[in-house]
């Protein structure tokens, strides 16, 4: 009895020993401890390393004011240690009491090798003025993310950075005057799994490929703006142990070959193929078969040709699809045809400034989460399926630019109600029949029915759309006068053009309005010219009816003013002598 009571007393005590260990142990890591501070080694080197920047904004004035550096700002330290793990120098946009001048500048002193624990270090979005990468940033080996972006590094990138095995995360993208002068100390960095070094120049590498392939460990791998364009050759002999999943290598120039290294370089877990502006030419090869993780694809502004493959089929999980300008030339419904298996999907869908054909009678209703649709000047024809109504999540739709007919009504925006942009324009044969009492279902920023039958009547709906910013519709047959008041429902117009129409009556009043441009040319327009606002940069009045003298730009102020044409109208009088206060103007 007495060996067992002893048995349950040692096992009561072990356990209460393992709670007070777990109790210490929380409250020794807990953010809120205020026992452990920066060691003074540290604190001196941070001193020193604040010394070489220019700092003309005193973004840094907490490293004068706060004794412990664990305060200071964009330093984090271990909690237990009190060792410096953090630094983030990152100029942040998004921080509005931040002046652009805040960006730093100077020398980045090696003071930072006292930081012997430092982790993660962030210089990101600074002014260095074409200073090169220190070489002993090579040196703080338990770094974990490096991030030097679009700081205005030059020179080629120190190969030391190979000795951080630890690093993770290497960002020296946007850099566009940094170059490397070899990529094999790359392999070295075992443990990283996201590199962007887009926009930095690998002009002189040209076996990048094969460099490239060897990169185990990388999941995304940035490489637009590279300059890697180059005759490639045998690319599907080259052993991959490559594993990416974010694969961006637009504007480079590179040539259609470059789909055969990526469908060697672990094509069954790419998630994200970025190739827009390259020279890819003919017809997309057959490469994309085993790639069912796919989510997004760019290969917009190319010369590819033939049309969506069919082995897209097999891309169920595809969410973005950018075809925009290239030459492709295939019938509309085999193209939405092949992309079937993602309809529950695809939520981005530009084929723009292609020659797809064909009548855009389709069933779109399994289309569930489209967001962007746009098929803008294309050869599209007949009219417009009252299905585009149930595409419930579509915020932007532009069709643009083709051949279609019909009426459009009420139907083919039921359910819309996250509408944002709509163009219609360039679609002679359109005619656009809403009621002028209608609401619509969304709130509209930007808006263009130009040429296309809109009038004779002026859409009174508009004047339900408080958010527009952009609103065109000229060549559209309109014969009316604007609305009473009609500048006063759109608080936030930028853009405005009803040129080439019959529009009558007065201007509105513009004083009070945010328009930069206005273009309401070729209309019967009359009365004496109103002032304009500050914000006015182009203005088109002419082939009107305008009378009176130009003295009320006098009143007009504005710094921006660029362009102005008030010719064949009946204004009168001499040019006034305040002419001179638009010295942009033309």
């Amino acid at each position: 009895m007495i060996i067992i009571m002893s048995v349950r007393s040692i096992q009561y005590s072990v356990l209460v020993c393992h709670l007070l260990a777990i109790i210490s142990a929380t409250c020794s890591s807990s953010v809120g401890s205020s026992n452990i501070m920066c060691l003074e080694s540290e604190r001196r080197a941070l001193l020193q390393f604040k010394q070489g920047l220019v700092d003309e904004s005193n973004v840094l004035a907490s490293w004068e004011s706060k004794k412990d550096c664990c305060e200071w700002r964009e330093i984090a330290c271990n909690n237990q240690t009190g060792h410096v793990i953090t630094l983030n120098l990152s100029f942040n946009y998004s921080d509005d009491y931040i002046p652009a001048k805040a960006l730093l500048r100077g020398e980045i002193d090696p003071s930072l090798l006292e930081l012997r624990y430092l982790n993660y270090l962030d210089l990101s979005f600074n002014d260095f003025r074409g200073i090169m990468i220190p070489k002993f940033i090579g040196s703080l080996i338990r770094l974990k993310e490096l991030k030097l972006s679009r700081a205005n590094f030059s020179g080629p990138v120190p190969p030391q950075l190979g000795n951080l095995s630890n690093l993770h995360t290497l960002d020296l993208g946007g850099n566009f005057d940094v170059s490397f002068e070899s990529l094999e100390w790359l392999s070295h960095l075992s443990s990283l799994r996201y590199l962007d070094i887009s926009f930095t120049d690998l002009s002189g590498n040209r076996n990048w490929q094969q460099s490239f392939s060897k990169l185990t460990s990388v999941i995304e791998l940035q490489l637009s703006g590279c300059d890697l364009g180059v005759n490639l050759r045998s690319l599907s002999s080259i052993n991959s142990s490559a594993s990416f999943q974010v694969l961006d290598l637009s504007s480079n120039s590179l040539n259609s070959l470059i789909f055969y290294w990526i469908a060697n370089v672990s094509s069954s877990n790419l998630v994200h193929i970025g190739l827009g502006e390259n020279d890819l030419q003919g017809p997309i090869p057959d490469v994309f078969t085993n790639m069912a993780s796919l989510k997004f694809l760019d290969l917009s502004f190319n010369q590819l040709e033939g049309g969506i493959p069919k082995s897209f089929q097999s891309l169920c999980s595809l969410e973005s699809l950018f075809f925009a300008i290239n030459q492709f030339s295939q019938n509309i419904e085999d193209s939405i045809k092949i992309l079937s298996c993602a309809d529950s999907t695809l939520k981005n869908l530009d084929l723009s400034f292609n020659q797809f054909w064909g009548s855009l009678w389709l069933d779109l209703t399994s289309f569930t989460k489209v967001e962007f649709l746009s098929l803008s000047q294309n050869q599209l024809n007949g009219s417009l399926p009252e299905s585009m109504g149930q595409l419930s999540s579509l915020e932007v739709l532009d069709l643009s630019g083709n051949s279609l007919n019909g009426v459009i009504t009420e139907a083919h925006f039921l359910n819309l109600s996250c509408l944002q942009s709509l163009d219609v324009s360039d679609n002679p044969a359109l005619s656009i029949n809403l009621s002028s009492y209608w609401n619509p279902p969304f709130q509209l920023n930007d808006l263009n029915m130009s040429s296309c039958k809109v009038g004779p009547a002026f859409p009174k709906w508009i004047q339900t759309q408080r958010n527009l910013a952009e609103l065109s519709i000229n060549n559209a047959g309109i014969l009316d006068s604007l609305p009473e008041k009609f500048l006063d429902q759109f608080s936030g117009l930028e853009v405005l053009d009803l040129s080439l129409n019959q529009i009558h009556g007065k201007l509105p009043n513009f004083s009070t309005s945010l328009l930069t441009y206005v273009n309401l040319s070729s209309n019967l327009f009359s009365g004496a010219l109103p002032s304009f606002p500050p914000t006015i940069e182009y203005l088109v009045l002419s082939e009107n009816m305008l009378s009176g003298p130009l003295s009320s730009l006098c009143a007009t102020q504005a710094p921006d003013f660029r362009f102005l044409d008030l010719s064949v109208n009946l204004l009168s009088g001499e040019l006034p002598n305040c002419w001179m206060q638009f010295p942009e103007g033309k």
